[in-house]
């Protein structure tokens, strides 16, 4: 319901803006909307397992580590190009983990310093809900900073 209830509030801001919308979705924009995404259904489906558990639903635990285990994957998968250009200059897989997870890590920084900004510009603009979502943004990219560093800190 949840659900339902924030896309029929996005339709109703689409509609009573529709014809000021002129902006083109960057891809900036659409990865940092994605990777954030991915950081909600994580974070979702571990919450949910966890209930599911408590509360013995069967195969609902499973489905939802199944959902958490492909979130990681995914995450694994944004990370592919910048592993496969780092082992063009080293072969050493301690090497090639802790730089491609650094670099990663600088990619979620900027996208939470974009998020982050645009947040306070809606918000002072008096575009709540947009402002919402963009803080929204900048917070998972924060919980994904933090796991990367603790990653890249243990070696």
């Amino acid at each position: 319901s949840l659900a339902d209830e924030l896309a029929d509030e996005i339709k109703d801001t689409l509609e009573d803006k529709k014809d000021e919308l002129k902006e083109i979705v960057d891809p900036i924009t659409i990865l940092s909307t994605v990777l954030a995404s991915t950081t909600l259904v994580n974070i979702l489906a571990k919450f949910v397992g966890k209930i599911f558990k408590k509360y013995n639903f069967g195969k609902g635990e499973e489905a939802a580590k199944k959902i958490y285990n492909f979130t990681h994957k995914l995450e694994e998968d944004f990370k592919g190009p910048i592993k496969r250009i780092v082992k063009l200059f080293t072969k050493d897989e301690k090497t090639i983990r802790l730089v491609t997870d650094g670099l990663y890590a600088l990619v979620i920084l900027s996208l939470g310093i974009k998020a982050g900004s645009g947040a306070f510009q809606n918000l002072s603009k008096g575009n709540i809900a947009t402002g919402t979502v963009s803080g929204l943004k900048a917070a998972l990219k924060g919980k994904d900073l933090s796991t990367l560093i603790k990653n890249i800190a243990l070696g």
